[in-house]
């Protein structure tokens, strides 16, 4: 068993619920407060769960297991809950606004699940542009299921994301059984295929200022500033960068606030000045008021 220690402002409860808000959810799966999760680490596949007392635990489930895959999945696991984050300085900015400071004492300890992986994040928001969560969640999982790689632990199979190599040679026809558009298979391919050919990297983006990361990410077709900011906010690690436009969020600030109608973008830009330095965690938030 691994041990991970984690800061003092860490809530696990608010963790699961989160990672639970949706039973199609494909990536993971939560049995008994423990999440299991498959991830791809030098061309094998490695299966995990993490559970809380005291400290996170977690255990290797797969096969095979040296220093280099135990280093990878605590790596991993502190960067998927957002361990290093010091909340402190956000609860401090979040008091400038009465709303997103009772939020934060609701919510005190819960970290931004992010998406260590980039290829993740923007495939995953890609899929959300324009629909419904539900109907998100449903070809996400049809995408994982047909086209991911799997373990089988205890008669149950655990998936994994498909490459983007996979998914790169891949054509439109492939993803009409799957009920995608044509439009959103595309984008898919496109991103698939910048990531393949090497033209993508999450090691390059990481180093690069906020607005130069923001541009190459926009210049491919598919992506635009939402898809963007989300995916630099998960991924990236970037607490302010701000997916403005997100329906999600726009309703939970209604509803936060009190609101007779969903804010207009400028609107939420100007409420959004008092969270500078940390709109993304403020949104990640207000997106966890919706479950409740």
């Amino acid at each position: 068993m691994i041990k991970l220690s984690t800061p003092t402002a860490f809530n696990f409860e608010e963790i699961l619920r989160f990672l639970s808000r949706n039973e199609k959810e494909s990536l993971h799966i939560i049995r008994n407060q423990e999440v299991f999760k498959v991830i791809s680490f030098e061309n094998s596949l490695i299966l995990f769960s993490i559970s809380f007392d005291s400290c996170l635990q977690i255990v290797i489930r797969s096969e095979h297991q040296n220093q280099k895959i135990i280093d990878f999945v605590k790596n991993y696991v502190c960067d998927w809950f957002d361990l290093e984050a010091n909340l402190h300085l956000f609860y401090e900015t979040a008091k400038t606004d009465e709303v997103l400071a009772s939020l934060c004492q609701r919510f005190y300890g819960l970290r931004m699940i992010g998406m260590p992986d980039l290829f993740e994040s923007l495939i995953w928001s890609i899929i959300g542009q324009q629909i419904n969560l539900n109907f998100a969640y449903a070809l996400k999982e049809r995408l994982v299921h047909n086209f991911g790689q799997k373990i089988v632990y205890a008669d149950e199979s655990f998936y994994a994301l498909p490459t983007p190599e996979k998914l790169a040679n891949l054509n439109l026809e492939d993803f009409q059984p799957l009920q995608f558009s044509r439009s959103k298979a595309q984008y898919i391919l496109n991103v698939s295929r910048e990531f393949a050919e090497g033209n993508l990297s999450q090691e390059t983006l990481k180093k690069l200022p906020f607005e130069e990361v923001k541009e190459k990410l926009v210049k491919i077709k598919g992506i635009g500033n939402w898809t963007a900011n989300y995916s630099m906010m998960k991924s990236l690690k970037n607490y302010d960068a701000f997916p403005v436009e997100d329906v999600g969020l726009h309703n939970a600030v209604k509803t936060q606030y009190g609101l007779a109608a969903k804010p207009t973008i400028q609107e939420l830009n100007q409420m959004a000045e008092n969270w500078k330095g940390w709109r993304g965690y403020a949104t990640f938030y207000f997106w966890h008021s919706l479950l409740g």
